[in-house]
């Protein structure tokens, strides 16, 4: 019965294709008994800070996390006080110690433990056959001494291993519970010299995986949601990008998975990745071409002449950053190929790559189309090949996602092997797109040998965590947290970014930028995404200006046509307004109702919308984004640093600017039908008429939604010597003094700069 619905579901699936989701059978990584974690993890003393661990310990919710204790020397302190300092004092790694605390005695989650778990904490001196009374063993009791212990012994094992016969060592094979044991490593042989059972060990490295267990794969790109700095997973570690030039130079930035903050202090870092691929990198008189990881030395600098490089953008390195890489095949005058071609033979239609003076097929044109999407496939003959020595066969690249046509079922490349990801919750956890699985027959994955599966951590399970990567792929970048009760979008203080000085200030985001560079002096979280409020008035003025909106003419209100959200615009179904007035309270007075009524006399609102992201991508705004002309609706998207382009560029049309700039206006209604034809009001920002200010606001725009928070764009000028400033704030958390924080920061700029 069993193999008739499974002959029915692959029916199913060959009838449908691919228009539903693949659908996986989950799959668990195996135990390796003869490696546990590597020396470098548990000698990572500084993984974890005091803070860190402490939020550790509060976020699993055991009675530990508020415990203060006897240390060492007797003296109380918090648990993660002592877990740090028994860390740093042996140079162990604090997340071996917690997680020795609860595979020992489970008091990492447990809200309840007794006194005899908290005595005997790490399980150090007592052996299988002895008893916890015991009198001889006494003097390891108590939880700050069993902590100390623990890191302790593990440090005396490195420095003493040699010359003591009894404790394991690596590559050396170990009887352990009737199973042959061969430690790949010191940092396994000695977690079987402290706990010599196959099971105990097991449980610890189900727990280390569980917790602090590295999971994307090599070839990966990630970054987290409120850090714009992008890595690549090589080996283990985590490489960081330098530059964009060298991002684009060898990755497809569509593959960058944003992943939590915790989980990247989980990898070392790497060597950086510095330079754009192909860059000449020249030390003393020797001449290189960076090809990826290895350095391809030229015959001659006449020949890098010959190739066409501009002496100007020749890298010079010390002789220690040769060090850093292998060396490739030299570039010569017969092997000229920098970046290698993409050829397909006129008679076969087979296609190969060629580079090096090697061809290499490539059985699926879509693993060219991953591999090398910049290079065109030119026509050759079968003859021309012969000039050729025959390579291996071209594999897709580490990182990239294959999946299987008649199957469904989905890979992960690393290392040139195909790992299977077992169910779509493990897919959509680890960050990935479905738009970014390459669909080929099953042949083609048969070029990659089988990795083990990708298994997701329980650590990844939680909905937080989910919740987390989610955000991240929608938005594409860094993005607040919005609190569950509908709450102002925040980002907590632990994972604030700042930029520059730091100002002190409970706003979630701010920015100071030089007017005329667009330099940014400080920030806090400046590339966090967040509702932008009624900062987008300023994008609907600027392209309303620039699609010439004739400010002498006049608009007629039309409740239907006209209606908006927070509608505090006094005006009377067919009443009529000077387009310059409306422009008055658009933006001096922030209201709403006249974005909607400006943008009718040129287009279609959808189409100007489409003009405002539009008007944004032209800008690289890769982060902006626009769903109405004044600011209500949430999906409206923008950043501190993005919005001060949107500012500059806008506040820079004269006529903007006199309308951001005005402290008051007042005027009539071209056609009054309700007797209340005058119109007044100041700036919606306070600071434009206060007087004894240390600066000048030349211009300024308001916002604020409830997730939003208060926000204020302001361009100053210093008195004294006219340089002029711009700043913004976003996510001011008090209303009602709002104008406070954005004073303070503004007189702190003029000061310190």
């Amino acid at each position: 019965m069993q193999k008739r619905a499974n002959l029915m579901y692959f029916l199913v699936i060959l009838l449908l294709g691919l228009t539903l989701s693949p659908i996986f059978v989950f799959a668990q990584q195996e135990f390796n008994s003869n490696y546990l974690i590597s020396d470098e993890e548990l000698q990572n003393w500084q993984s974890l800070g005091r803070s860190e661990i402490l939020s550790f310990l509060k976020d699993k919710g055991g009675y530990i996390a508020e415990l203060k204790t006897a240390d060492k020397d007797g003296v109380n302190k918090r648990v993660s006080d002592i877990i740090y300092n028994a860390g740093k004092e042996y140079k162990i790694n604090p997340k071996y110690l917690l997680v020795k605390l609860q595979k020992e005695q489970s008091l990492i989650t447990d809200e309840d433990p007794t006194q005899k778990q908290l005595d005997w904490a790490t399980g150090y001196g007592v052996c299988d056959s002895c008893s916890m009374d015991d009198p001889a063993i006494q003097k390891h009791k108590g939880f700050g001494t069993q902590v100390d212990s623990a890191a302790g012994i593990i440090r005396w094992y490195y420095d003493n291993a040699v010359i003591e016969p009894w404790v394991k060592k690596a590559d050396q094979l170990y009887i352990i519970d009737g199973q042959t044991v061969k430690p790949t490593n010191q940092a396994t042989a000695f977690l079987y010299t402290y706990t010599p059972h196959l099971q105990g060990n097991k449980n610890f490295w189900q727990l280390w995986q569980n917790w602090f267990g590295q999971v994307w794969p090599d070839g990966s790109l990630v970054k987290s949601a409120d850090d714009p700095s992008v890595y690549l997973i090589d080996k283990n570690k985590k490489r960081k990008i330098s530059s964009m030039s060298a991002l684009a130079s060898r990755f497809n930035p569509k593959l960058i998975l944003t992943v939590p903050a915790s989980e990247l202090n989980n990898y070392f870092d790497g060597s950086p990745i510095d330079f754009p691929n192909y860059s000449i990198l020249k030390q003393a008189d020797n001449y290189y071409l960076l090809d990826y990881d290895s350095l391809r030395p030229f015959a001659s600098a006449e020949l890098v002449k010959k190739i066409g490089y501009n002496p100007e953008e020749f890298i010079e390195i010390a002789p220690a950053d040769v060090q850093n890489y292998s060396i490739g095949a030299a570039v010569t005058d017969e092997v000229l190929d920098i970046a290698g071609e993409l050829a397909r033979v006129k008679i076969t239609n087979e296609l190969f790559y060629l580079k090096n003076g090697a061809y290499h097929p490539i059985v699926n044109e879509q693993i060219a189309k991953n591999n090398f999407p910049d290079l065109q496939i030119k026509k050759i003959t079968v003859e021309s090949l012969q000039n050729y020595k025959e390579g291996a066969p071209i594999k897709f690249n580490d990182g990239a996602l294959v999946g299987v046509k008649t199957t469904g079922q989905v890979y992960v490349i690393e290392n040139g092997k195909k790992r299977y990801i077992p169910s779509e919750l493990v897919f959509n956890r680890l960050g990935y797109n479905w738009e970014n699985v390459n669909w080929v027959d099953e042949l083609t994955t048969f070029l990659h040998e089988d990795g083990a599966p990708l298994d997701l951590p329980g650590r990844l399970s939680n909905e937080d965590i989910a919740e987390e990567i989610a955000v991240g792929q929608e938005t594409g970048g860094n993005q607040a947290a919005v609190d569950k009760n509908k709450g102002m979008y925040a980002i907590p203080e632990d994972k604030t970014v700042y930029i520059g000085d730091k100002f002190s200030t409970n706003v979630n985001t701010y920015l100071v930028a030089e007017y005329d560079t667009k330099n940014i002096l400080a920030g806090k979280n400046v590339d966090a995404v967040r509702p932008a409020a009624s900062f987008v008035k300023v994008m609907t003025a600027y392209l309303l200006m620039k699609d010439g909106l004739n400010l002498n003419q006049a608009t007629i209100f039309d409740a239907k046509k006209h209606p908006a959200v927070y509608n505090n615009f006094r005006a009377a179904n067919g009443e009529k307004f000077l387009n310059k007035d409306l422009m008055y309270s658009l933006l001096t007075s922030s209201i709403n109702t006249p974005a909607r009524m400006l943008v009718s006399t040129l287009k279609e609102e959808a189409n100007f919308i489409a003009d405002m992201n539009a008007q944004a991508a032209e800008w690289g705004l890769k982060n902006t984004k626009f769903t109405d002309t004044y600011g209500y609706d949430l999906k409206n998207e923008t950043t501190a640093r993005e919005y001060l382009q949107i500012y500059i560029n806008a506040e820079k049309n004269s006529d903007v600017r006199k309308f951001l700039g005005a402290k008051s206006y007042e005027y009539n209604e071209l056609k009054d039908l309700d007797g209340k034809q005058k119109h007044y009001d100041q700036h919606s920002n306070i600071l434009m008429n206060k007087t004894g200010l240390p600066f000048t606001i030349i211009s300024s725009k308001t916002g604020y939604l409830d997730e939003a928070g208060a926000g204020l764009a302001m361009l100053i000028e210093r008195p004294s010597d006219k340089k002029r400033f711009v700043i913004i704030t976003m996510g001011n958390p008090d209303y009602v003094t709002r104008f406070d924080e954005p004073e303070r920061l503004a007189k702190w700029t003029v000061e310190k700069y």
